[in-house]
């Protein structure tokens, strides 16, 4: 996966270079050497990000206004293309002075999903369990899909702990992907050490999502030392009130039925099923009122969502079959780029009532 994420970076960049290169080729020397002087930046500071992981904060910033470039000029790349196959097919004549307007609309395309990144929302959903509980409710914080180091800092996991801790949540669940190839090793602790700030009165959960097993970064222990609870294929019973169910991300190919991970659990308490990917949902139906999921990014730049909608039964938002409810949340941070159009950075916020059946 890693090998894949530096094709497409490597992609990313050179591509458009090579492309304006052939078609502006009556352009001056020094222009194609200016330009050629920045796509080489560009790539010598993706390369060291990808490779060496550094954990500054004036590396990062640079890494972010690079991103910022290469996503703009890739834009360019996309839309100059287009123009030139319609001119091709309709025999239209090459009109360069286009490439203005279309350099424009790239800026503020890539400035408005910047924008939106860094706004971070508040997602609410309100749902009923019926099952008995000594509890009347239950108040639960959800965040998934942080990608630390690729747009979103330390200094946005404090902001974030701040509002965690204003909600005063009975229990915050990591729904996966806090971490990824990109993230600084020194980073972890650092972020995982803020975590353990939250003030919650049943604690804190956490699983597993693809990029933490394509990263390694699997150690159980190493959310203990926060004390987070980390759950990979198993269950715990909280206070003798509710079950929380943790699984591994499908990339990990494991065999383990739900009946040998619930094999001991008193399935008349209420049930809360941690799961990165929501494409296995039908198989906890039997076991679990809630389930909660990311991974899916909603999409996260259109018209991207429009191919990953058919590959979800619910991509994003809240879907309820019978007396089971499964919530997908399009993530807090973005994967590659720091970048959102026509979907949210979040996080949710979901209060459960309990009732009888």
């Amino acid at each position: 996966m890693e090998f894949i994420f530096i094709l497409m970076f490597l992609f990313i960049i050179i591509a458009p270079f090579i492309y304006f290169l052939y078609i502006f080729r009556h352009l001056s020397k020094i222009t194609k050497i200016s330009a050629a002087g920045i796509t080489i930046f560009s790539l010598i500071t993706i390369m060291i990000k990808l490779f060496f992981h550094p954990y500054s904060t004036v590396f990062l910033t640079l890494t972010t206004i690079v991103q910022f470039y290469i996503i703009t000029v890739f834009i360019i790349f996309i839309l100059f293309g287009i123009y030139q196959l319609i001119c091709y097919c309709i025999h239209k004549p090459f009109v360069y002075r286009t490439i203005t307007g279309l350099i424009i609309f790239s800026i503020l395309l890539t400035s408005i999903s910047y924008l939106t990144h860094y706004s971070k929302v508040e997602t609410n959903y309100e749902i009923t369990i019926h099952k008995e509980t000594m509890l009347k409710e239950l108040h639960i914080g959800m965040i998934s899909d942080i990608h630390l180091g690729t747009g979103t800092s330390l200094s946005d996991l404090r902001v974030l702990v701040d509002k965690f801790n204003h909600k005063q949540y009975d229990l915050v669940c990591f729904v996966g992907d806090i971490f990824d190839e990109s993230t600084p090793k020194d980073m972890i602790e650092d972020a995982l050490s803020i975590f353990s700030q939250i003030k919650t009165t049943y604690g804190l959960f956490a699983v597993n999502g693809n990029h933490e097993h394509y990263a390694n970064i699997l150690q159980t222990e190493l959310y203990q030392k926060y004390n987070i609870y980390h759950l990979s294929e198993k269950y715990v019973c909280v206070d003798g009130l509710f079950n929380i169910i943790g699984r591994e991300d499908v990339v990990a190919h494991l065999d383990n039925k739900m009946n040998n991970i619930c094999q001991g659990m008193n399935t008349n308490l209420p049930t809360i099923l941690l799961d990165h990917n929501p494409k296995r949902y039908q198989d906890v139906l039997h076991y679990a009122d809630l389930q909660l999921s990311g991974h899916t990014h909603a999409g996260q730049f259109f018209p991207v969502t429009l191919l990953t909608a058919p590959l979800y039964d619910n991509v994003y938002g809240l879907l309820q079959k019978n007396h089971f409810s499964l919530i997908v949340t399009s993530g807090y941070g973005s994967w590659g780029f720091p970048m959102r159009f026509l979907t949210n950075c979040e996080f949710v916020d979901i209060k459960i009532a309990f009732t009888k059946k």
